[in-house]
């Protein structure tokens, strides 16, 4: 293949990915958050099985795309669910830990790629799926979706055990507030309109949106995708796959900082000390292949600086603007909004991601490579000042809490009484 096909096998991934979300929206109120991550999996299997089988580069987009579904509704349900079944204290330190296992799961691709088969990477990389079936069926469903669907001694049962057996005032005292969360919406039809006339549900648009955005546009996909051909375009004497192997091993390093720094700071502060070094990062990538490709004296001097600038930008990313804005999402929404708003939401920031990865290399063809990392570079300038002035610190609070804040709805004032009305998509 030559790059503007590689391009595309790179690419596709994302735009299955902006299918997925619509079709975990529709899932995950049917058959719960449990029951669609597991069939998710099993069409992850799927994909995996066709790309093992493929005899021809259309069997390769058809694979890719596929991966891009199931990858979709990982991203909208895995969050949702580490939401709602998460004590109120850890909860942000459990959403941060999605970028751990992401991070492992680059890492040992990174690792055997380079010395394993075509086919024996594939049986390498289907072992997670599997062993995540195994494991995840005897997980508990989400109380919240139980309650909903009017399953109350099942929510209870499910509460118990995420809880530990704790007493059981507790638990009805836990299951009275999920219970009355869910009153004042489940009355209430939803529809794309809510999104911007309601106040609250505008706020959490605008930030997670902002947030997901400049995540993309940050170039974060297309340094992991991308990060051996990065390395090759540098003359670097040290061998691409290794380069490869010391990124991926940096990402999971800072990952594990990740839910510990979070249940410390919360969200907020870890987001802007991800997007300042992540500019930081992209501008020193930007300088080095300007003067590379204007054939400066000075490059034999810089060397060290793609690699640096590399480990710079994935580890500071894997403290914040990795796993925090898809966990921000997660808690952002009301009950009745959380399905079509997240769906809506993950689908615009993998279509986004789709166009960032696609065009990459052609940006790099027609502008110059520097020009894309100054592009990226500049995102994350933007994302410090969003981050500084947009984005609410929900450190310890109740779902319930930060619905209050985003409707400006004062501690001691109840939420409004829900209002029966249909309104047609």
């Amino acid at each position: 293949m030559d790059d503007i096909l590689g391009s595309w096998v790179g690419s596709l991934l994302m735009l299955g990915s902006a299918v997925g979300p619509f079709i975990a929206g529709i899932m995950i109120d049917a058959v719960g958050r449990k029951w669609t991550l597991l069939v998710d999996t099993v069409v992850l299997l799927i994909a995996w099985t066709v790309l093992g089988t493929a005899k021809s580069v259309w069997a390769l987009f058809l694979g890719r795309f596929l991966s891009g579904i199931s990858l979709g509704v990982i991203f909208m349900g895995v969050p949702l669910y580490i939401a709602e079944i998460s004590e109120d204290k850890v909860r942000g330190a459990l959403g941060a830990v999605i970028e751990f296992f992401l991070s492992a799961g680059f890492l040992l691709e990174y690792c055997a790629g380079p010395f394993l088969s075509y086919n024996n990477l594939i049986l390498a990389s289907i072992i997670l799926p599997i062993l995540f079936i195994l494991t995840f069926m005897w997980m508990p469903e989400s109380p919240h979706y139980l309650l909903a669907s009017g399953r109350r001694n099942d929510a209870i049962t499910s509460l118990r055990w995420l809880r530990g057996n704790i007493p059981m005032d507790a638990i009805e005292k836990e299951i009275a507030q999920i219970q009355l969360m869910l009153e004042v919406s489940s009355e209430k039809k939803v529809s794309l309109r809510d999104l911007i006339t309601n106040r609250g549900n505008l706020k959490a648009l605008y930030v997670t949106v902002g947030l997901l955005s400049l995540q993309q546009l940050s170039g974060i996909n297309v340094i992991q995708f991308y990060v051996q051909p990065i390395f090759l375009k540098t003359g670097s004497s040290l061998e691409p796959k290794y380069s490869a192997m010391i990124v991926g091993g940096v990402q999971l390093i800072s990952a594990s900082f990740t839910a510990p720094l979070t249940r410390k700071l919360g969200y907020k502060i870890p987001l802007f000390i991800s997007a300042a070094g992540t500019c930081i990062a992209q501008a020193l990538l930007a300088l080095y292949f300007y003067l590379e490709e204007q054939n400066n004296d000075f490059i034999a001097y810089l060397g060290w600086v793609p690699i640096f600038s590399l480990v710079l930008y994935i580890f500071v990313f894997c403290l914040g603007l990795g796993p925090l804005p898809w966990a921000v999402m997660g808690e952002m929404f009301p009950p009745n909004m959380k399905a079509l708003a997240s769906a809506v939401i993950t689908s615009f920031t993998f279509l986004l991601s789709f166009f960032v990865t696609k065009f990459f290399t052609n940006i790099c063809i027609q502008l110059g490579t520097h020009f894309a990392f100054g592009i990226f570079g500049t995102a994350c300038g933007i994302a410090c000042i969003f981050v500084w002035y947009a984005v609410p610190n929900t450190k310890g609070m109740s779902l319930q809490e930060i619905q209050d804040k985003l409707n400006k709805r004062k501690k001691d004032e109840p939420p409004p009484e829900p209002t029966k009305y249909v309104t047609k998509l």
